[in-house]
């Protein structure tokens, strides 16, 4: 009795796709990021008492050392930050969130050790280079994700 039918067997092939919409919770710690951000359009990060990392988004576990994070050690930083990397985008794909040319760009907020990738627009994005300062932009109408934040734009200029 082992696997010899399989052998004899023709596999049966079934082309399609399976649609499944789903929902999760962000947990406390997001959840926390998430209704500040929306309220007052502050970014909170958490920082990891064993190696001493501030994370934005906050984490519940360092990534660097693996430790819990707690959750008396939350700070405030941002709302500015430096361009650390970017590209730019001007072909038009399906679910682009701007019409081209914009960016997108690794942005390490004020005090904040870890980066949030986010959309750089209204400005001259020849003129992008690494190291220039960015602010936020954020929607009018705020719903608690990433997407308050309409995009990030040089802080002067």
């Amino acid at each position: 009795m082992g696997d010899e039918w399989r052998q004899e067997v023709k596999p049966i092939i079934l082309e399609g796709g399976i649609h499944m919409p789903y929902s999760w919770t962000v947990g406390r710690v997001g959840s926390r990021f998430f209704i500040e951000l929306r309220d007052k359009g502050h970014f909170l990060a958490n920082r990891c008492t064993t190696c001493d990392h501030v994370w934005v988004p906050p984490r519940l576990r360092c990534p660097v050392c693996f430790k819990a994070i707690p959750d008396e050690d939350w700070l405030e930083v941002g709302p500015e930050g430096t361009l650390k990397h970017f590209t730019v985008v001007h072909y038009e794909q399906p679910a682009q969130p701007l019409a081209p040319p914009f960016a997108y760009g690794l942005i390490t907020l004020d005090g904040a050790d870890s980066d949030v990738a986010h959309l750089i627009s209204d400005t001259d994005l020849d003129a992008l280079k690494p190291g220039m300062r960015l602010k936020p932009v954020f929607q009018p109408d705020r719903r608690g994700n990433m997407l308050d934040i309409a995009y990030f734009t040089p802080t002067e200029g």
